[in-house]
């Protein structure tokens, strides 16, 4: 009897081995990948084009002796400008002039503005706006609300720079004033103030 039952409990074992469910082995990875492209406004100092010449301020100190023969004195401050945006706008403000007893007006103050571009920027992607097309005067940066001097619409960038130094939209200014011997003696001064916007 005990053969029987055990020869019975074999046939139910390999019956049952043969109907038991083996899931394969599986192993899987994700990666849910995401990027982000953030746009960016960046104004340098085009003599100091670093992380350090980042939001510079630029010193424009011009010394006028009246006299002679003496030509127009001037001095300038260039600064770059980097941007992934399509649409962009430089824009200037000024604080009210403190004529320091000198005699010189805003208006006597000529300005001028000019673009460049490095070899992997859009010299294109901005343009000067009416009236720093031309040279103009300190009173065209008016003290009660920022003008427009140059319009973006495109990129600064116009080719892939891997070392990232020589994709700048250049911005030069230069400040200039006449001698005169109408002018007394002292310290005329204005602070400038550029910002890079977008839109």
């Amino acid at each position: 009897m005990s053969k029987k039952i055990l020869g019975l409990f074999l046939v139910m074992l390999v019956i049952g081995a043969n109907t038991i469910y083996i899931p394969e082995v599986e192993a899987a990875a994700t990666v849910p990948l995401s990027i982000t492209v953030n746009g960016n406004l960046v104004i340098s100092d085009a003599d100091n084009d670093t992380g350090m010449g980042i939001n510079p301020t630029k010193n424009v100190s011009i010394a006028v002796t009246p006299d002679v023969g003496h030509t127009t004195q001037s001095g300038s401050a260039n600064f770059r400008i980097r941007t992934n945006r399509t649409a962009w706008r430089l824009t200037a403000q000024r604080t009210a002039s403190d004529a320091g007893g000198t005699g010189i007006a805003d208006a006597d103050v000529k300005v001028s503005v000019t673009k460049s571009a490095g070899s992997s920027a859009n010299l294109a992607s901005g343009a000067l706006v009416a009236p720093f097309t031309a040279q103009t005067t300190l009173s065209s940066i008016t003290t009660a609300l920022a003008v427009d001097v140059v319009s973006g619409t495109a990129k600064t960038s116009s080719a892939k720079d891997f070392a990232n130094t020589n994709n700048w939209f250049q911005v030069g200014t230069a400040y200039s004033i006449d001698p005169d011997f109408f002018y007394s003696p002292g310290t005329f001064s204005s602070t400038i103030t550029y910002n890079l916007v977008s839109p």
